[in-house]
């Protein structure tokens, strides 16, 4: 799908470039940033067979519910992670995912970035509820869904983790009806 670009009061949310590469991979293999992700280890891909995957992923064709951004810091225009809905087997529905560089965190980005996603999804595409998860010490992650109106609903066993995942939902008229007050 078409993504336009997004701009907030300090990012730039648009389709991901080669560019971006040199950071996704350093994030990819941070272990601060992978340990809430599947069984907590850093990817084991060789630079070179990153590369080829997220080349690929660039040139691949996504149908919706799909809808990915590179996140970007205007004031050093520097990337910092990434953002997307998509369908998620794990949770067998529409999910949201995103991931920052650590250097990124605790400054609010991954909050405005995932409320600048939802107002675009949940106002501009036919898509009524979206799903997120989280592993249950990832409080971070927990406080950032719920401070842009998702709601705990249940937690489902992951064996990748071997924890039980914290599941949480956003419908389309609470966030619209959030976002006016």
């Amino acid at each position: 799908m078409f993504i336009k670009l997004i701009k907030t009061p300090r990012l730039i949310l648009k389709e991901k470039s080669p560019e971006d590469f040199q950071r996704f991979f350093a994030m990819s293999k941070d272990p601060e940033v992978m340990k809430y992700i599947g069984d907590g280890s850093i990817f084991h891909w060789t630079k070179d067979a990153a590369l080829e995957k997220f080349t690929l992923s660039l040139a691949t064709v996504h149908t919706e519910p799909y809808f990915e951004v590179a996140v970007y810091r205007t004031d050093i225009d520097l990337y910092i992670g990434w953002c997307r809905v998509s369908y998620s087997k794990f949770l067998n529905q529409t999910g949201l995912e995103y991931r920052l560089c650590s250097d990124s965190w605790g400054k609010g980005y991954a909050t405005e970035t995932v409320f600048a996603v939802l107002r675009e999804i949940l106002t501009d595409i036919d898509i009524n509820k979206i799903f997120a998860c989280t592993h249950p010490d990832n409080t971070a992650s927990m406080r950032v869904l719920q401070k842009v109106g998702f709601r705990f609903l249940n937690t489902k066993s992951s064996t990748a983790s071997g924890k039980q995942i914290q599941i949480f939902e956003v419908d389309r008229r609470s966030f619209i009806s959030a976002e006016k007050q």
